[in-house]
């Protein structure tokens, strides 16, 4: 579940990193989230794992189970839906945090 917090020109930001590589996650077109259908279903739902296209295959034959995925630049969407975000005012905090940086 590698979603590190890391420091870039002195900005804290979320990163995501392949849990088959190991390697850095840096365009949403490149990556996938994935998780085990059958762990969806239990009260406690199921672990998010993150993973290279390329990387996909090999990660889901490591690791017995059900696999499900989707493309990453679905999960910032159904995340504003999912905690009612307002999408402007989120981005407008943003752009201030990163202005008073230092």
């Amino acid at each position: 579940m590698p979603l590190k917090i890391v420091e870039t020109k002195g900005i804290s930001k979320p990163a995501f990193f392949c849990d088959h590589c190991g390697k850095e996650i840096t365009d949403a077109k490149e990556g996938n989230y994935e998780w085990k259908g059958e762990d969806a279903e239990t009260s406690t739902g199921a672990v998010i794992y993150f993973t290279h296209k390329k990387c996909c295959a090999p990660f889901e034959r490591a690791n017995d189970g059900n696999w499900s995925a989707m493309e990453l630049d679905c999960l910032p969407v159904y995340t504003v839906n999912n905690l009612k975000i307002n999408w402007e005012e989120a981005k407008a905090r943003v752009k201030l945090l990163a202005s008073i940086s230092p």
